[in-house]
């Protein structure tokens, strides 16, 4: 049996002690519920208020994940910087070569769409695959 580690005391002016009760209707419901999944916050009311009064503290294990992407989208930008200069001074690939990087590039175009998404906060609401890489929102 594992046991829960206790939280600790909330300090008496950070405690939340008022409820304001705010009615909507289902298509405003389903729209709060759809900003709460892109925002990766579990609860409503936390995207709600930091929505309205900001968020109030920083979010290191959000912040971290963004700079691993960035430092893995920096490295393959680098591969195919390499691959790229090969192919421009004459270099040549070969059938299993070109089948091979043909998939790397599907894959590649997936994981950058994907990646752009969360570095931009939103949700994807494509089909999962990749999207336009145009820049254009």
């Amino acid at each position: 049996m594992t046991q829960r580690t206790k939280r600790a005391p909330i300090a008496p002016e950070r405690r939340r002690t008022r409820q304001v009760v705010v009615r909507v209707n289902a298509a405003e419901h389903a729209e709060l519920t759809r900003r709460l999944a892109a925002s990766g916050r579990r609860r409503l009311a936390t995207y709600i208020r930091s929505a309205l009064l900001g968020a109030r503290r920083a979010e290191p294990a959000r912040a971290g994940m963004r700079a691993r992407m960035y430092s893995e989208l920096a490295r393959t930008a680098a591969n195919i910087n390499q691959l790229t200069r090969h192919l421009n001074e004459g270099g040549r690939l070969d059938a299993t070569g070109t089948a091979r990087l043909a998939g790397e590039l599907g894959q590649l175009r997936a994981e950058v769409h994907a990646l752009r998404l969360t570095l931009l906060g939103v949700a994807d609401e494509g089909d999962g695959v990749g999207g336009e890489m145009s820049g254009a929102e």
